[in-house]
């Protein structure tokens, strides 16, 4: 490989040392020979260049170069594909004996349960992605870092709202009833909320995606487990004096609609009601753009200030940030204000190491209602069938209204007239010590407490049309309290310098506790009130005795890991966990969870000696069980409330308890169990300068946590909670990074990630019927049986079985495929069969990172999603113009006057309205510049840029936006609930100090 590596530059060669003939100036010449640190051997085609100036030159066959420096340099860069770029002082030296060492990603250190291993010592399915390979530029979730970057992790937002999250469905993590988002550890910290960290701050996440991995998270780990690393939250220690770095990270960004429905205009509607003749058209007499009148160009900005010190003993990072995040649908903001600080130290001889980490973080959120579907209050819903012939305003500035239809709202007036917001605050202690009690022997105590606090306010005046209460007003109160500990003893030892071995074992307990408030007030005495004064309305409609709630959930674990490898060629991991959860019957809360994987290094064998192109080449299987306890809230308690006071018979008040839920308590209600069996293979060639993995997966989640519906009498609750059923996952993922380019004025580093899931329902249990999903609703959908989705065994989740168009009557009716083969106009009676899945076949992300000549870099990034299907409720609602002109249509509508037109658009309920949700998506497009600051100044780094996000998307759908959320049971749908997607211009800077 390198004879011919060796060949391959001889030409580039001579033509760069012909290129410097011809431009170079002399000032001083310094030759030098380049080596492999570990071979010795020669480097050939080596840059060499000086830091500052133009010029440079290559090594040549033997490894040897010549180069002349122009004057004021003081040192010179070498930089080879695959070896860790050197910065080296001249002085008064000529003559250089450069060792270049190898850059193998191999020696990462990946962050897994209760501890750490490297990279190459992994046996499970465990993806990192550090802070180099995020998304790059706007970034105010976390979570949108990693999308696109890891195989089998699908992150996906639908909408640009500010006050939304992004979803995580980790290898298509499957539950009827239960959450399908993956836990999170925040250094160490089991079940944080990541949105409370600023990005800027993160380091790495680890997430590991395979249950040989996840086993020792228990219960919690059924649906894949993220785990966060943020800056200065380990020991890094430095030599001599405290260095300190202070660091500056901001950006402007402005917001826009990326898609728009196109609705008839005014002037269409006056025309369409001349050709159809309408005698009782409402002429408004306006020409309104009601999503130009709701939507708004948003302009966000984030700060962030951190001070960074080590010193000979440890080192510590304090940060504070400020999010000023603004929507493009009017009146939603987010406010988000975050401090960290996070320490670390080495006191009793370096015997003890201590960490603590404290964060803080304070919202404000402003929300508006696009939800809901055919809510009288959804501002979306309301502009999309708002005549464009209203005026927002009478003449006398006051909002104009109509009696047009029913609940038909005037969407500006709302906008501006309700008020739904939310102020809370959250607080994170986190304390760890680690103690070496003997060589190889630590032990280590970890604590945390998180306090979530939040308090809401909504109100509507009495001078709203919408308003049928003559006003309202709505305080709630919420607390969430949440304790940790874990305490983990660690053995490590290596045996006739062949065999390794580190156990560990452990116990964790974490509690959650949740408190909450809330009262509301209809009819007001004064509206400038609002909700800051409840006794301003004459009557609470729910308060007090009424509205005040407290829960509790306890885990308490105990645990055991034993990883073993022969001369880092044959790997074995065991691990066992023992779980005991308050949220299960009396007779199931204790789980027994266990894993076992291994790991063979081809690579490290004779017969693999001679095959020089291949770097890394490693074999992995697992196989273990873990639980999901994300089960529905109160699906196992009894639940009372004060309802108000009676007497007994002596005459004596007493307090009235009524049952707030209808559910039978099952003491054999136990967690969904998860097995999963991990093929894996890890490559690496070319010194690693191509590196990934080949993941085959099966996992079967078993005893899933299902409603059954009880006969009352002779019961007295109406349903109850069972562990029913079984669906199973089978998958493949790929990844392959690659440095494509590299070279003195560019480097190319690219990532490509592949994966493919195959879901099937195995079982719903004895007894249970199909199960009917995702009912639509909204105008003219009238009737039973508006289900989209069901299911049954031999069928995915989100499986659509929807009745089958067949084509147009004579007189223009919807026609559907009977049972018998022929068709009906009555879908009621039609033939339903499986006709599409609402999850994904295939996801892919790429993204793409280049250094261009003289501190230029920029980044991109894409994404696709394939073989999916969503039920397009606003086209079969707004497509038909029976409802046109007194309400407004799709403009694609009047291209389907003679189909199906029916003021009941249920009639035409079918697949017809069933639609290919494939997008590929430019997720991000970045550049920016490093401007050269001289040494001995007081800015070191000084970078500007530009970014770019949800640039364009390539679709066939028709609705305002094909990535919809992928987690929960439930999805699939666009019902006019959707926020639309956004388009982001930033402008951004990044200094240190």
């Amino acid at each position: 490989m390198k004879k011919t590596t060796a060949s391959i530059q001889r030409g580039s060669v001579l033509l760069f040392a012909l290129f410097l003939a011809a431009f170079s100036y002399a000032q001083s010449q310094i030759t030098g020979s380049i080596q492999d640190a570990d071979t010795k051997e020669a480097l050939v085609g080596a840059y060499v260049t000086p830091e500052g100036a133009k010029g440079g030159a290559i090594s040549d066959t033997e490894g040897k170069f010549t180069m002349t420096v122009p004057a004021g340099v003081s040192s010179i860069k070498i930089s080879f594909v695959g070896y860790t770029t050197q910065i080296i002082e001249l002085g008064n030296q000529t003559n250089f004996s450069v060792f270049m060492v190898s850059e193998d990603k191999l020696d990462e250190v990946l962050v897994i349960a209760y501890g750490t291993q490297k990279k190459s010592d992994k046996t499970g399915a465990v993806t990192q992605v550090t802070a180099d390979e995020l998304i790059k530029g706007r970034v105010t979730d976390p979570i949108q870092g990693i999308q696109g970057k890891a195989a089998g992790v699908n992150v996906s937002k639908s909408g640009g709202d500010p006050n939304k999250g992004f979803s995580v469905n980790i290898r298509s993590s499957a539950s009827v009833t239960g959450s399908t988002d993956p836990l999170y550890v925040v250094d160490g910290v089991v079940g944080i909320d990541p949105t409370t960290i600023n990005p800027d701050d993160i380091a790495s996440f680890n997430i590991l995606k395979d249950a040989a991995s996840t086993s020792l998270y228990g219960t919690q780990g059924a649906n894949g487990v993220v785990i966060i690393t943020t800056r200065g939250s380990n020991l890094a220690i430095g030599n001599g004096e405290p260095v300190t770095t202070v660091e500056y990270s901001g950006f402007v960004s402005i917001d826009n609609v990326a898609n728009r429905l196109e609705f008839l205009s005014g002037d269409e509607i006056r025309q369409l009601a001349t050709d159809i003749g309408s005698a009782n058209f409402q002429d408004g007499g306006a020409n309104t753009n009601w999503q130009d009148e709701i939507y708004k160009t948003g302009v966000s900005q984030q700060h962030t200030v951190a001070v960074n010190q080590t010193h000979k003993s440890g080192n510590f990072r304090v940060s504070i940030s400020a999010n000023n995040l603004d929507g493009v649908l009017k009146g939603t903001t987010k406010d988000r204000y975050i401090g960290r600080m996070n320490i670390s130290q080495k006191a009793l001889n370096d015997k003890l190491v201590m960490n603590f980490r404290l964060s803080g973080t304070m919202e404000e959120n402003s929300y508006k209602k696009y939800d809901g579907g055919s809510d009288p209050q959804n501002a979306v819903y309301q502009a999309m069938r708002r005549s464009p012939t209203d005026p927002v305003y009478n003449a006398d500035g006051s909002y104009f209204e109509s009696d047009r239809s029913f609940q038909y709202n005037n969407p500006v007036a709302m906008l501006d007239q309700l008020q739904d917001d939310r102020d809370a605050k959250r607080l994170l202690g986190n304390a760890k010590f680690t103690y070496t009690l003997a060589e190889g022997l630590t032990a280590s105590v970890n604590t945390a407490y998180a306090r979530n606090d939040a308090q809401g306010f909504k109100s509507q005046p009495s001078t709203s049309f919408s308003n049928r209460t003559n006003g309202s007003g709505e305080r709630y109160y919420n607390n969430e309290e949440y304790r940790y500990i874990d305490e983990v003893i660690s053995y490590t030892k290596t045996f006739a310098q062949i065999h390794n071995l580190n156990v560990i074992g452990g116990h964790s307990w974490q509690q959650t506790l949740k408190n909450g408030f809330s009262a509301k007030a209809e009819n007001s005495f004064n509206d400038s009130t609002g909700s800051n004064n409840l006794g301003a309305y004459s009557e609470v409609i729910y308060g007090d005795v009424n509205s005040d709630a407290a829960a509790g959930v306890g885990l308490a674990s105990f645990f055991t890991r034993a990883t073993y490898d022969l001369d880092k060629k044959y790997y074995a991991t065991l691990s066992l966990r023992r779980d005991k959860s308050s949220k299960f019957g009396a007779n199931r809360q204790w789980g027994t969870f266990y894993a076992a994987s291994g790991a063979w290094v081809l690579t490290k064998e004779k017969f693999m000696k001679d095959i020089q192109r291949v770097s890394d080449l490693r074999l992995r299987v697992g196989y273990g069980v873990t639980g999901n306890t994300n089960i529905p809230e109160g699906a196992n308690q009894v639940v009372f409330r004060p309802s108000g006071l009676s007497q007994d018979r002596s005459g004596n008040d007493v307090v009235v308890f009524n049952r707030v839920n209808d559910v039978k308590v099952n003491p054999d209600l136990g967690w969904e169990i998860l097995n999963e069996l991990n093929i894996g293979l890890d490559y690496g060639f070319f010194k690693n300068r191509i590196t990934g993995s080949l993941e085959l997966y099966r996992k079967t989640s078993k005893d899933l946590v299902m409603e059954v519906a009880l006969n009352v009498p002779p019961e007295r609750e109406r349903r109850q909670y069972q562990n029913l059923g079984e669906i199973r996952n089978d998958g493949i993922e790929f990844s392959i990074n690659a440095v494509a380019i590299k070279n003195k004025n560019l480097e190319w580093k690219t990532t490509f990630v592949f994966s493919r899931n195959i879901q099937q329902t195995i079982s719903l249990g004895n007894g249970i019927n199909p199960i009917q999903k995702l009912t639509i609703s909204g105008p003219g959908l009238v009737g039973a049986g508006l289900y989209t989705q069901q299911i049954e065994a031999g069928q995915p989740l989100g499986s659509f079985y929807l009745p089958v168009y067949r084509g147009i009557s004579a007189d223009g009716a919807f026609l559907f495929e009977t049972e018998a083969g022929g068709v009906t106009r009555d879908w009621t009676v039609a033939k339903r069969v499986y006709v599409g899945n609402a999850q994904p076949d295939a996801i892919i992300g790429w993204s793409n990172y280049f250094q261009i000549w003289k501190g230029i870099d920029a980044s991109i990034a894409l994404r696709g999603i394939f073989g999916h299907q969503i039920f397009n409720v606003t086209r079969l609602v707004f497509s038909n113009t029976a409802q046109a002109p007194t309400l407004n249509v799709l403009k694609s509508s009047l291209e389907e006057r003679d189909r199906g037109v029916t003021s009941t658009p249920s009639e035409n309920f079918s697949d017809y309205y069933l639609e290919d949700g494939d997008f590929i998506k430019l997720d991000n497009l970045s550049i920016g510049y490093n401007i050269p600051m001289k040494e001995n100044k007081k800015v070191k780094n000084l970078r500007i840029y530009a970014n770019g996000t949800n640039l364009a998307m390539w679709t066939k759908y028709t609705g305002l936006d094909p990535e919809l959320n992928f987690s929960g049971s439930e999805f699939g749908r666009d019902q006019y609930d959707v926020y639309p997607r956004t388009r982001s211009i930033t402008f951004g800077v990044n200094a240190s100090f």
